[in-house]
């Protein structure tokens, strides 16, 4: 096969990977909208991960983690991208923190503050326990900062970065690619 039939042939995948790759991305982010995802935690456990990720990205001249509902992501990311076994691990240890004795819920802010501290500070001492915040923490600062509040408020945002310049052909010598 001689350069050219494969650059054709090349030209052909690739052009059919990236339709199915927007396709793809566009059943994803439908299926987030705020307004039609029907979150499969329980509200309790839903409540639980606002005020998480309050805490860890609290409302400052920015939205807060829960403003920017970073949770629905949460709530997305365990229940379609974790194998069975890692969600019954993480949802296990989630409730672990919901039912202890008193309930993260039943603090006062203070304690609920004081409690993340300490898991953020024990957050890599290798525990069941530090490795479910590590990973809740995680999923939280993600999808603040990919949703449309933290990528434009949070983060500063540039469409187009860099000015303009045409540039000659003739002056550069060669397609770059």
């Amino acid at each position: 096969m001689n350069r050219r039939q494969f650059v054709i042939n090349l030209s052909v995948v690739l052009g059919c990977s990236v339709v199915s790759i927007e396709s793809m991305v566009v059943a994803a982010t439908s299926e987030l909208d705020n307004k039609t995802y029907k979150a499969k935690f329980t509200e309790k456990q839903l409540e639980c991960i606002k005020l998480i990720g309050d805490i860890i990205i609290p409302h400052t001249d920015t939205p807060s983690a829960s403003q920017a509902e970073a949770h629905l992501y949460v709530d997305y990311y365990v229940h379609h991208f974790m194998t069975p076994d890692e969600r019954m691990k993480f949802v296990g240890q989630f409730d672990n923190l919901l039912n202890a004795n008193p309930s993260f819920l039943d603090l006062s802010a203070n304690q609920q503050v004081n409690s993340i501290e300490i898991l953020d500070r024990d957050m890599y001492q290798g525990s069941e326990q530090s490795t479910f915040y590590r990973k809740l923490k995680q999923l939280i600062v993600i999808g603040y900062y990919t949703s449309k509040i933290g990528a434009t408020q949070a983060l500063n945002f540039d469409p187009i970065p860099g000015p303009y310049q045409e540039l000659k052909l003739s002056e550069i010598g060669r397609v770059w690619f």
